[in-house]
């Protein structure tokens, strides 16, 4: 008798279901629309203006903070991108 009978069938990491599955297909997607959403003038300068106003809100909180604390240590808020939205 041969030994192929006794083989097992071993998971296959190639399967269609299990690319499917892993998310592979919903990555390559998401890379395609953030290409695109990058580019898009509109969505650049919206989020253009979003940062210069917590960049104001920003100056605004450390100029009270000073007033109530000479020491206190001025804050940094961070700048949005678009990978924060999706």
């Amino acid at each position: 008798m041969s030994n192929y009978g006794e083989f097992s069938m071993k998971k296959s990491y190639m399967d269609t279901d299990n690319i499917i599955s892993e998310g592979i297909f919903d990555r390559i997607l998401n890379a395609i629309r953030r290409s695109k959403l990058k580019k898009d003038k509109k969505i650049q300068s919206k989020l253009s203006g979003l940062n210069k106003d917590v960049s104001e809100l920003e100056k605004l909180f450390n100029q009270k903070f000073k007033e109530l604390d000479p020491k206190h240590k001025p804050i940094k808020l961070d700048k949005y991108k678009i990978s924060d939205f999706l």
